[in-house]
């Protein structure tokens, strides 16, 4: 299990509900990659012509257009379609805004709670541990007007180097602002105190009216203590990104009601993309009161790899839903279980993964958290280096090896280089003129590899000749039994 994140000085006292930031950005289309270290190419009889070069070398060959990866490689984007803030580059932030009913009709809670990584900030050694310091600035804007604004100072120590290297989520940021029900425009910028990092979002973010008997929008968390007055403010964690770690973490979700009357039911459920039901619970209100707060709990043997919407509903429709994300990593989003699967068709084990997709649903959660300790080469880290290694494989072939209609990862060339990375050596005749057949030829020293792959219908589409196959076959069976 990853190491959970820290908590700033005053997060504890955040408060999240129904505030909806402005809808998707994007909307890429998911594609399927597959990577990972393995064996490569060989052959090595064609050497007389053609331009010879080191790897790395400006003359190197390249894709003439990347293909568009799965939504996997850009979880900022499936963040967005969620509604949460979402901003990638060098110092990555992921949040949401979140409204509670306060003491007054015109005075409610806002609530902002960002996600931050160690690995974004610039840390420095102070004594025994190592020190990052970021500042945060709020302003909701109506017009040329502020309504409110607020900014903060954290800092952020940890004990080990290693520690300041995190790309998880490591650090959640919240912050409680007063604000009347209207439209807004939020600007939001997180500055690295001791670097050059910044990020500034600004998006429209509606505040909504809460009155008479109603319900907030559910506030995904890691812990939650509700209040009994409105002139408080709920104990809560926020989880930022609404997501959780597949098959490992229980789901919470804290939900707010307001003047509900006694022996109401109140039906919480998790459903899919596909509108199927995984989950769902039912309380019913003892007593009435102003304010009652409710933590649901979903066991992690319910929920799939994808998104899903957790619903709140006090009769037949549904009264209030944010979207959840369920994913392997804090680096990705993929839509489901099948499509990861795919994804890691060229990794070692991946047998075991398609034995997955056969098991009962229940169980799957608990074969992939045994999938991913297998093969994490660091138990100590909250990565799986091995899968980061493979996955950035996967989007580097996509980009280079691309053929006409077939993605870059999907071509023969690809293959090889997910399974064994950058070859040595290569030689590119396919511009020669004198040649009658067009190759390429890469080379592995470690391996004793010299693969050619040969392009005999003149249309750009490259594969290994058979000899190159049957080498690089025996090596990625060796490379595989490591």
């Amino acid at each position: 299990m990853k190491a959970a994140p820290r908590l700033d000085s005053r997060r504890a006292s955040s408060v999240a509900c129904p505030l909806v930031p402005s809808p998707a950005l994007e909307d890429p289309t998911p594609r399927r990659p597959r990577l990972r270290s393995l064996a490569l190419f060989l052959l090595a009889s064609l050497a007389a012509c053609g331009s010879w070069s080191r790897v790395g070398s400006p003359d190197q060959p390249e894709a003439t257009a990347p293909e568009r990866l799965p939504q996997i490689f850009d979880p900022t984007a499936a963040y967005r379609e969620m509604g949460l803030i979402a901003e990638g580059g060098p110092m990555p932030v992921y949040g949401t805004v979140r409204v509670l009913a306060g003491p007054t009709p015109d005075s409610l809670l806002a609530l902002v709670a960002l996600s931050l990584r160690n690995r974004g900030l610039t840390f420095r050694r102070e004594g025994d541990v190592f020190l990052g310091e970021y500042r945060v600035e709020i302003a909701l804007r109506q017009g040329a007007r502020i309504a409110i604004q607020a900014a903060r100072d954290e800092a952020v120590r940890v004990a080990t180097f290693r520690e300041t290297q995190r790309n998880d989520e490591s650090v959640i940021f919240q912050h409680f602002l007063p604000v009347a029900p209207g439209p807004y425009e939020l600007a939001l910028i997180l500055r690295d105190r001791r670097g050059p990092g910044n990020t500034r979002v600004e998006l429209p973010v509606t505040v909504p009216n809460i009155a008479g008997a109603t319900v907030a929008l559910p506030i995904a968390v890691y812990r939650a203590r509700p209040r009994a007055d409105l002139a408080a403010t709920p104990e809560l964690v926020v989880n930022p990104r609404s997501a959780v770690e597949y098959g490992t973490d229980t789901l919470r979700f804290y939900l707010e009601t307001y003047g509900l009357a006694a022996d109401r039911t109140i039906t919480a459920s998790a459903t899919d993309v596909g509108g199927r039901v995984a989950w769902t619970d039912s309380i019913r209100v003892d007593s009435t009161a102003r304010v009652r707060g409710w933590v649901f709990a979903i066991p992690p043997h319910h929920l799939s790899i994808g998104r899903y919407e957790f619903r709140v509903s006090l009769g037949g429709e549904v009264d209030a839903a944010t979207p959840f994300l369920v994913t392997f990593s804090d680096l990705y989003a993929v839509a489901n279980l099948e499509e990861i699967v795919s994804l890691l068709r060229y990794f070692p084990g991946a047998d075991s993964l398609r034995a997955i997709l056969a098991s009962p649903a229940a169980e799957r959660g608990a074969a992939w958290q045994r999938f991913w300790q297998r093969t994490d080469p660091n138990p100590a880290t909250p990565e799986n280096e091995a899968l980061d290694e493979y996955l950035a494989r996967v989007q580097a072939a996509n980009v280079r090896f691309r053929e006409e209609g077939i993605p870059g990862w999907l071509t023969e060339r690809g293959w090889v280089f997910i399974s064994l990375g950058e070859p040595d050596e290569f030689l590119d005749r396919r511009t020669d003129s004198q040649v009658r057949s067009r190759y390429i030829q890469w080379t592995y020293y470690q391996h004793r590899l010299s693969l050619t792959f040969l392009d005999d219908g003149g249309f750009g589409r490259y594969r290994l000749e058979p000899r190159s196959r049957s080498e690089f076959l025996r090596v990625l069976n060796r490379v595989r039994q490591q």
